[in-house]
């Protein structure tokens, strides 16, 4: 009886480590689920867009957040409000790094 009730207790146990290392992948990966919305971003500091955005696809944010206001080789910029997020690629589409500029052409919350 005993050991029935270990290995139980041993299979629940690796059903709920499976189960949380999913839920930590899944959030950590780079899909269009995990995108922020475009009106989030702009109320970012740019190290908080740069922590996030690197590493997806600049089709992935075209997907979700439509076409680009502006685009020029490897650089693709979204407007929201009077910030606009501007997004430099690699030419494989993989996003390097990112820089929001408020109406004035300033970085974003700079004083």
């Amino acid at each position: 009886m005993k050991k029935k009730l270990m290995g139980l207790l041993i299979a629940a146990a690796v059903v709920v480590c499976a189960a949380f290392a999913w839920r930590i992948a899944y959030s950590l990966r780079k899909s269009n689920d995990n995108l922020p919305a475009l009106t989030a971003i702009a109320e970012m500091s740019e190290a908080e867009v740069n922590s996030i955005l690197p590493g997806y696809k600049v089709a992935q944010l075209k997907e979700v957040w439509g076409k680009p206001d502006t685009s020029e080789e490897n650089t693709a910029c979204w407007e929201t409000g009077n910030v606009t997020l501007i997004v430099n690629y690699k030419s494989s589409g993989v996003i390097v790094v990112c820089g929001l500029k408020d109406g004035s052409g300033r970085s974003a919350g700079e004083e």
